[in-house]
């Protein structure tokens, strides 16, 4: 593919993109896409696109413990979820995602955690892995 900014030849590859997550700056180097090594003009599908949003919120919720209301937002949008659908999930009611995600309430390290580990099988679903093969090791069958 040539750019469309500077008429040079793009690069596949994992080039690093720096996502905003809650007030934090995550740096990604795993969604291969084309950049353009003159100008750093890229482009992502929306599978890319949806892969490097749940990536960075995984990154946020497993290695900051306060990740802010802005950061769990970003991780429920980055899976399609409603606060019903998220709180759900989580066993907590809709209000409290809703005091998660204004600040009201800090988000508790077990459900911080809990939150990563739905993003984590969110990164699998988008990445087309099979999850049997980690439920059948987990119950031990």
């Amino acid at each position: 593919m040539i750019c469309p900014e500077c008429k040079t030849e793009m690069v596949l590859g994992a080039h690093p993109i720096v996502t905003a997550v809650g007030g934090r700056s995550v740096e990604c180097r795993s969604v291969n896409h084309e950049r353009c090594p003159s100008c750093g003009y890229y482009e992502l599908s929306s599978q890319e696109s949806e892969l490097l949003e749940v990536q960075s919120a995984i990154v946020v919720m497993t290695d900051v413990d306060a990740p802010g209301a802005n950061a769990v937002r970003f991780a429920r949008k980055a899976m399609g979820l409603s606060q019903t659908a998220l709180a759900g999930l989580l066993g907590l009611t809709q209000e409290t995602i809703s005091r998660y995600e204004t600040g009201a309430l800090a988000i508790q390290s077990e459900y911080r955690l809990a939150l990563a580990g739905l993003l984590g099988r969110e990164e699998r679903r988008l990445r087309g892995w099979d999850s049997t093969c980690g439920r059948l090791l987990a119950t031990g069958t």
